[in-house]
């Protein structure tokens, strides 16, 4: 019976994470979204992911309610809630990461590498809840590796000398912050099970947890521009030629860019700001300096919860479901040890880039060798379950 829900809640995970993944690389794309520029910020959409997440939860809770479940069982205890608030900070920042990747990159290229924390978590389940390690589950991460490197193959041995798989340095710091993230959620995810009190489900849990969510991602829309405008982050007094071309100049029109220059001036490597700028041009500087994304840490909270455009908004608001749905599951799951069955939910891994063909894409060879050699690593893991039964987490409160 352990391994029958097992199976069924994996198969439901699969579902929600990859249609997430799919849902938020169509938001940030032109194409699906009426043809003009998605200027909705990543932390904008955060929000509206954060919110419908909540509204599902309520309704779930809501239908608990009138099903006869007493109001006390909503109620996780001081010690589950703080693990629950704990994740929901760092939930925040990784799924701003996850909006942020989608505008470069198409999800199979970037998708493998954020999981890359699954190789650690055999080490958390023997520290924190005494979790046997598997020889399988090691010959399964061991092919995983390979598999994630396997799309760069070409690059390594010069037969191709551009690395088409190959990430920048913002999207290598944005997926290691989202792997410290994420491993640090399957881990308190097992304590927030653990210390919840008697009775308190999943759906409580996901509540709790999505309630913290909107208190941090609105604090921080509302919050970080008002330092960024104290700090004139869209206004450098002086900023390096190379940066100030790229980031800029090379975004805007001919005329934002002469009247830019109005106030700009070249020296040496820099452009240097003019100094006693009136004031209402300062606010029109600022304008078109932040319509550019010119500061990379504070265009991600830019911007209005009411956008122009609600296409992408549609999408996003899509994906807060399957994020509610494949949240339970996690849930669901977490009286387990997170490395007995965190792995496989990443199955759809392998179906990315075959999805992603569908869409248009151009997907390789040998990033399809790579997917196949991912879903071997993800499935080796339970070949030996007959020897190896599914242990519950013995809970640390008690009726």
């Amino acid at each position: 019976m352990e391994w029958i829900i097992l199976i069924l809640w994996l198969s439901i995970i699969n579902g929600g994470l990859g249609g997430q993944y799919v849902l938020n690389w169509m938001a940030n794309q032109p194409k699906y979204t009426g043809g003009d520029k998605v200027d909705i910020s990543a932390g904008v959409m955060t929000w509206w992911r954060e919110i419908s997440k909540l509204v599902w939860a309520v309704i779930a809770v809501i239908i608990e309610l009138i099903r006869g479940k007493e109001v006390k069982y909503l109620w996780p205890g001081f010690l589950s809630l703080s693990t629950i608030i704990f994740c929901a900070f760092t939930g925040v920042i990784e799924n701003i990461g996850f909006f942020y990747l989608p505008r470069n990159y198409s999800p199979h290229i970037f998708a493998p590498y954020v999981n890359v924390y699954l190789a650690f978590l055999p080490f958390f389940g023997k520290m924190m809840f005494n979790a046997p390690i598997r020889k399988e589950h090691w010959i399964g991460i061991s092919l995983v590796i390979a598999g994630l490197a396997t799309p760069h193959i070409p690059w390594l041995l010069g037969v191709a000398q551009d690395n088409h798989n190959a990430l920048d340095l913002n999207a290598i710091i944005w997926i290691l912050i989202i792997n410290g993230c994420l491993l640090s959620q399957q881990v308190l995810n097992n304590k927030t099970v653990q210390t919840a009190l008697p009775g308190v489900g999943p759906n409580a849990l996901v509540l709790w947890r999505e309630i913290w969510k909107m208190i941090f991602i609105s604090s921080a829309i509302f919050i970080i521009p008002i330092i960024g405008n104290l700090m004139n982050a869209n206004m450098p007094d002086s900023v390096s030629s190379t940066k100030f071309e790229t980031r800029v100049l090379n975004k805007v029109d001919e005329s934002k860019k002469e009247y830019l220059l109005n106030y700009y001036s070249k020296s040496d490597n820099n452009y240097v700001l003019k100094s006693d700028v009136p004031e209402n041009e300062e606010v029109k500087i600022k304008e078109i300096i932040k319509a550019t994304e010119y500061h990379q840490f504070f265009s991600l909270f830019d911007g209005s919860i009411i956008p122009n455009n609600w296409l992408p908004i549609i999408f996003v608001i899509a994906a807060g479901l399957t994020g509610y749905i494949y949240s339970f599951g996690f849930f669901k799951l977490s009286k387990f040890a997170a490395h007995f069955w965190v792995p496989y939910t990443n199955v759809w891994l392998a179906l990315l880039p075959f999805i992603m063909l569908l869409f248009g894409k151009e997907v390789t060879g040998y990033q399809i060798a790579g997917a196949v050699v991912v879903t071997a690593g993800l499935m080796i893991g339970v070949m030996d379950h007959r020897r190896n039964k599914v242990e519950e987490i013995a809970k640390k409160n008690s009726l």
